[in-house]
């Protein structure tokens, strides 16, 4: 099989698809000093899969995740597509789908998916940063590649680093532990600037949503990524069914991942910025069932906040 028809069999299911040598990449990554584990496949396709831009709001009973969570779990609508074009493909695979220990953004970079913006997304020129990105390792030797030429930057442009209401994004790179979107993801203990700043039940938008690249972007979409009607999540869902009982209702969205808990907590700095006291028993009752030091130190905080 040669790279023209491996890009073809990939094409049919993905929006973008480059393919390179296993050894650009790592040569990619030695360049910048990173470093990436070892691989022994020679060849990495790399995948973009554009999704919709739909805006949707916070109400007084239910609550909204990041834009990207929208529809059905990007990782497992990746994975199956991979699976569907490897089906025809008679070679030994790997799959990597956001939660691995690959640099999906370098091997995207490298193969011309997009260039890497000031606000540490992909920016492709058809779909923005509204895309999702997948590598598969294959074994299978190549003579050349397939990359896709990349002529944008963001230039003099900073308007997502002035819009980062917490300064995570600078022109000298990144501070992740101050990134709304790695910290409401993460079990701890907000701190009050957090709880104040955090804007979304999980992950944040606000760097994709300023960003000029993305004007008249995020309108391509496919099947998976419909709305589905569970992306606005009952706060009463929230604090009052169980954890199976949670997921057997909102199952198949990406915002599960890191578990019920962590949407409660990041429930809670939501219901104070409303000044919404309508849930002040639910969540007096879950500081006592739930017994995890940092959700109940929150909890107990913006209790006393609505309660006063």
């Amino acid at each position: 099989m040669n790279v023209k028809s491996l890009h073809k069999a990939f094409k049919s299911q993905f929006d973008i698809v480059g393919v390179i040598k296993t050894k650009t990449y790592l040569e990619a990554a030695k360049t910048l000093k990173l470093t990436v584990p070892k691989i022994d496949y020679p060849t990495i396709v790399v995948l973009g899969l554009a999704y919709p831009k739909h805006i949707l709001s916070h109400s007084k009973t239910h609550l909204v995740p990041s834009i990207y969570t929208f529809g059905m779990d990007y990782h497992e609508v990746l994975k199956s597509r991979i699976d569907l074009v490897m089906k025809n493909i008679p070679y030994d695979y790997l799959v990597g789908v956001d939660n691995h220990p690959h640099n999906e953004r370098l091997a995207a970079k490298t193969a011309g998916i997009g260039f890497f913006g000031k606000n540490q997304l992909i920016i492709n020129s058809d779909y923005g940063s509204y895309i999702f990105l997948g590598m598969v390792f294959i074994d299978l030797k190549i003579t050349d590649e397939y990359t896709l030429k990349i002529t944008d930057d963001c230039g003099e442009c900073t308007m997502c680093i002035d819009a980062c209401p917490t300064n995570a994004l600078s022109e000298n790179g990144y501070d992740k532990n101050k990134c709304i979107s790695y910290y409401n993801q993460t079990k701890k203990v907000l701190t009050d600037k957090e709880i104040e700043n955090n804007n979304l039940l999980f992950g944040c938008d606000i760097c994709q949503l300023v960003c000029p690249k993305n004007i008249e972007k995020g309108k391509i979409t496919h099947p998976e990524f419909e709305l589905s009607g569970k992306e606005l999540v009952s706060i009463v869902d929230l604090f009052t069914k169980s954890n199976k009982e949670f997921n057997d209702i909102y199952s198949n969205m990406a915002y599960l991942w890191k578990g019920k808990t962590i949407l409660m907590r990041n429930a809670l700095t939501i219901l104070l910025k409303q000044n919404n006291q309508d849930y002040n028993e639910l969540i007096k009752s879950s500081i006592a069932k739930y017994d995890m030091p940092w959700y109940q130190e929150v909890a107990t905080k913006i209790l006393k906040k609505l309660s006063s």
